[in-house]
């Protein structure tokens, strides 16, 4: 080896050889994005031109500086140079101000492209860019305290457990190593997430009373579980017993992450006291209107989850005919089958609801039931798929449980992406927290929705494009389209003969009140200044569901406000481009290939998956 470096070539290599190693050390980014772009190149079709390349970059860094993305999106060949599966995001203010800097250059450079001689495609994903960093910009320079990171609703002291329990891969010794690296990470992550609560208070931002209470209760209970019952521990312990390491090592690990455990609750017990003096200064107003500039807040959330310039006013007032109309609906049906409809239409909700018929046993084999019979819904309506799809996803999609330490606060349902080496499979969980909350008849509805043809459908296919550049897979999303998107699957699922047993359809008709009433309920509460409890009687009245989910829920849009409109807006938009395309196209109208024009261009704000159309038709014309 000694007379080999004597030589010339010895001599050049080793200089290669020693060069990749000072870089390495000195600055081991420089090969994570060499090595992320390579490992994303077969997820992603490759930019030919400075536009697209440019917003492909500015996907790497993003994802390189979270770890948590990293392993949310399964990349774990990539840790022997990253890392990231000992680590979480780093939440500190100052980090924060250095992005925001960083993202500055980035929007200077965005803006200042010449689009004259870009391809439709390019100025697509341009145009898509400047929307998105439009309203970054907005929201960090005016709002950024406005929204806070522990409430109730899959608060971020509830995700960390979420995070670490179900995101982490753990298939060997260094898996299970890293696992306790990354919960003796929490405390520094929740110190740094207390110091954004202490500034939101110096702002004099401050949430409502029920925030604080519910929050507490949920940081209460991962405190004072022991140990070996908390769901960290229980999680590690399933794990590992499949490992090929010692029993001693085990043993060892266990000890380790039942200290990580302790520290991880003195971090809890400190949140709880910082959000319990908080919570003297609870606000009054539920609403975003009770915040410092409420309303202009309320406009940019009403921009960012609609990308649309529908006003509060214009909101609610297609809300209340949206519910009006429903409800005609489904008192029809009910007539139809013998009820007396001379009822307040809530008292007949009432009774649909409480029907033993339509319920399971509230025990454990009951749960698993639900769970069941999600699983036969999702099974029978992927037969369905190919006569309304060009293309379909590989990857399959699994029902389970919202975890019970969670359950009470979360929503009925919800969707996560499978990891992109397929790894970790697709999930959608339902909430059995009040097993009364789960009616046979509004079960069909939720699955089309979180599942197929809906949320997975979408999602996975988005994923598996592999005719989109990274930026259209990574840079934007937006509830406008994934949430319409799923909401319009729903009635997709009715037109595909899915739904028969008219109790069924009132569950599907009662979905699409839901998704009407939160039109009104979400402007009523920060823009009209409703109360919580006038919000909630509303959907008990209105929408049909009982007092848990209807608290749930309405407690969820006070904390996520907006978030609640982007379902109707969005499924409204792609009804009226379809009938549009079928209006234009005639007989060379194809469902098929206007669900690719829809689906297979990326995830894309209203205004333009509407160009978008405008383009399939005028191809096709």
């Amino acid at each position: 080896m000694i007379r080999f470096f004597t030589t010339i070539g010895g001599f050049l290599l080793g200089s290669v050889l020693l060069a990749f190693l000072t870089i390495l050390t000195f600055n081991p980014s420089f090969f994570a994005k060499i090595a992320l772009k390579d490992y994303l190149k077969d997820v992603a079709s490759p930019s030919d031109n400075m536009v697209d390349k440019f917003l492909d970059d500015s996907v790497i860094d993003p994802l390189l500086n979270s770890p948590e993305r990293l392993t949310d999106l399964g990349i774990h060949d990539l840790d022997w140079l990253t890392n990231h599966n000992e680590k979480l995001d780093d939440y500190s203010l100052e980090t924060a101000e250095i992005n925001h800097q960083d993202f500055l250059e980035y929007y200077s450079q965005l803006n200042a492209f010449d689009e004259s001689e870009l391809s439709t495609r390019t100025k697509l994903n341009l145009e898509v860019a400047k929307f998105s960093a439009e309203i970054e910009k907005m929201g960090f320079e005016n709002f950024r305290f406005h929204m806070g990171p522990f409430i109730q609703f899959y608060g971020t002291h509830v995700y960390f457990v979420n995070f670490i329990t179900d995101k982490h891969k753990l298939e060997n010794k260094k898996d299970a190593e890293d696992y306790i690296k990354r919960v003796r990470q929490i405390p520094l992550a929740i110190e740094q997430l207390m110091e954004f609560e202490k500034k939101r208070a110096e702002e004099g931002i401050y949430s409502p009373k029920f925030v604080y209470d519910k929050s507490l209760i949920q940081i209460q209970e991962l405190v004072e579980v022991a140990n070996d019952q908390h769901p960290i521990f229980l999680s590690f312990l399933d794990s590992i017993e499949n490992l090929e390491i010692s029993d001693d090592l085990k043993n060892d690990m266990l000890a380790d992450l039942s200290i990580a455990i302790n520290e991880f609750k003195e971090s809890y017990r400190e949140l709880g006291v910082l959000l319990s003096e908080n919570s003297i200064n609870a606000r009054e107003g539920d609403g975003v209107w009770a915040l410092p500039n409420g309303e202009d807040y309320y406009k940019h959330r009403l921009r960012i989850y609609t990308t649309t310039d529908l006003t509060a006013d214009e909101i609610h007032s297609l809300g209340l005919e949206l519910v009006d109309e429903i409800q005609t609906q489904i008192i029809n049906i009910l007539v139809s089958e013998g009820y007396d409809i001379e009822r307040p239409l809530s008292d007949i909700f009432v009774e649909l609801n409480n029907d033993p018929r339509f319920l399971f046993e509230d025990s454990d084999e009951g749960r698993q039931a639900i769970l069941d019979e999600y699983t036969r819904i999702n099974e029978e309506t992927y037969k369905m798929l190919p006569d309304y799809f060009n293309e379909l996803p590989e990857a399959k999609v699994v029902v389970k449980r919202i975890p019970i330490f969670s359950e009470q606060s979360a929503a009925g349902g919800y969707y996560e992406r499978s990891s992109l080496d397929g790894s970790r499979p697709a999930a959608w969980f339902a909430n059995l927290y009040d097993i009364k909350a789960t009616q046979t008849f509004g079960m069909p509805a939720l699955s089309f929705h979180e599942a197929v043809p809906g949320h997975h459908l979408q999602i996975a296919l988005n994923q598996e494009n592999k005719n989109q550049t990274l930026w259209n897979k990574f840079g934007y999303t937006t509830s406008a389209f994934t949430e319409g998107w799923a909401l319009y699957a729903e009635r997709l699922a009715i037109e595909a003969g899915l739904v028969t047993d008219p109790y069924d359809m009132i569950g599907s008709l009662q979905s699409e009140l839901f998704r009407a009433a939160r039109l009104v309920v979400d402007t009523g509460i920060h823009s009209k200044r409703w109360t919580r409890e006038e919000a909630i009687t509303y959907m008990i009245d209105n929408a049909g569901q009982v007092r848990s989910a209807a608290e749930s829920e309405i407690e969820r849009y006070i904390v996520w406000p907006a978030q609640a409109t982007a379902y109707m807006v969005g499924r409204i938009k792609i009804f009226e481009l379809r009938e549009k395309a079928k209006n234009e196209l005639g007989n060379r109208f194809n469902i098929k290939d206007f669900h690719s024009a829809v689906l297979m261009n990326g995830v894309l704000p209203l205004t333009v998956l509407e160009s978008v159309i405008d383009e399939y038709i005028s191809e096709n014309s």
